[in-house]
């Protein structure tokens, strides 16, 4: 069988006649069993709500076949509209549809409204979402951010976590040299951002550095703070940090950006670059591979990054990247790790092209 072609196209004013009466075909049966269905009102609500700057129109193989609407709200995603003609229906098509829309770029939570017993649940519920609340008519149903499904994650296995990765014992010597030697080029305080159990921030304060750390994590945080007492931490998102500007002398991202969308890391070094003072200095740890592709860590969903590439994202946030460095995989370690040295920008010159060092960091 031939593979139907699926694209999407902006919506038009014009549109709106014909999706008005697919809405009124796809939700008929289901109105019908709940009491609601209206012959007028089906259709009006459709072109009384219908916004063509927030509407694709499902195209396939080269017919228009069905439409979705996707707007924001106080941060959240929006999903509304999603109509497909019956004969595309459990063919697929929805699913594709769906699985390019939650692949773009955001942070928050996504949300729609299903009827009360309809099928197409479990199409939502394949993707993510879970009820949320429902009434005599409509499941509110929300597919919660990339943020906030790793931070469920770790709180999850935050013991676990800190049990076996969270003190300097368990930290490659490599690593250790290399964020140290990083750490005394640094004039000012540090920040640890994304910290987890705190045991790097722990050791910044001990080798003589004024160091915080801070993590989404409350369950982290409270390790770190039961474990460190007199190190400062707390609950926060690396995203939008509640610091002001210019405040740190450096910042170390250790393998904190690794569940980022690719989309979506801009933001939080444009952060960084916000916090640091000029010349100020910014160590990622990361892991490396020769695309940028995620692969199932075993917390949460993460990244690879090639070298390049991150250097790239890390220059276009406001830096001069310095140094990279890669450690090749070993039994211990299965996976290659990257790390890049950078400064934030405090001249209109910046550096573009970043030296290289392989071998043992």
């Amino acid at each position: 069988m031939t593979e139907m072609e699926i694209s999407l196209r902006p919506g038009t004013r014009d549109d709106v006649e014909w999706i008005a009466e697919l809405r009124a075909e796809v939700l008929r049966a289901d109105l019908v069993r709940l009491g609601r269905y209206d012959e007028v009102r089906v259709r009006e609500r459709l072109r009384r709500g219908f916004l063509p700057e927030h509407t694709r129109v499902i195209v396939v193989d080269g017919v228009d076949a069905g439409s979705i609407t996707t707007r924001i709200e106080d941060g959240d995603r929006w999903i509304e509209h999603l109509y497909l003609a019956p004969r595309l229906q459990g063919r697929g098509v929805g699913s594709r549809v769906l699985q390019t829309v939650l692949s773009e770029p955001h942070t928050g939570d996504t949300r729609l409204l299903v009827l009360r017993g309809s099928a197409a649940r479990r199409l939502y519920e394949r993707h993510g979402f879970v009820r949320d609340h429902e009434d005599d008519v409509d499941v509110a149903m929300v597919r919660r951010g990339a943020s906030e499904r790793v931070t469920a994650a770790y709180a999850r296995r935050a013991a676990e976590y800190a049990e076996h990765l969270g003190s300097m014992s368990s930290v490659h010597p490599s690593d250790q040299a290399l964020v140290t030697a990083w750490a005394s080029t640094v004039d000012g305080p540090l920040l640890d951002a994304g910290c987890g159990p705190g045991h790097w921030t722990a050791y910044l304060a001990a080798i003589g550095h004024e160091a915080r750390g801070v993590d989404r994590v409350p369950e982290f945080v409270e390790h770190a703070r039961r474990e460190h007492p007199g190190v400062p931490f707390a609950v926060a998102d690396v995203d939008a940090l509640p610091d002001e500007p210019e405040t740190f002398g450096g910042v170390l991202a250790w393998y904190s950006l690794i569940h980022h969308d690719p989309a979506a890391l801009r933001r939080p070094l444009e952060e960084f670059a916000r916090v640091l003072r000029p010349g100020g200095g910014l160590l990622v740890g990361f892991f490396t591979g020769s695309d940028v592709e995620p692969f199932d860590h075993a917390v949460a969903t993460a990244h690879r990054w090639p070298v390049e590439r991150l250097a790239t994202a890390v220059s276009e946030a406001g830096f001069d990247v310095v140094e990279t460095s890669v450690r090749a995989a070993s039994p211990a370690t299965p996976r290659p790790h990257g790390a890049i040295v950078a400064r934030r920008h405090d001249r209109a010159d910046a550096l573009t092209t970043p030296a290289r060092r392989r071998g043992p960091r």
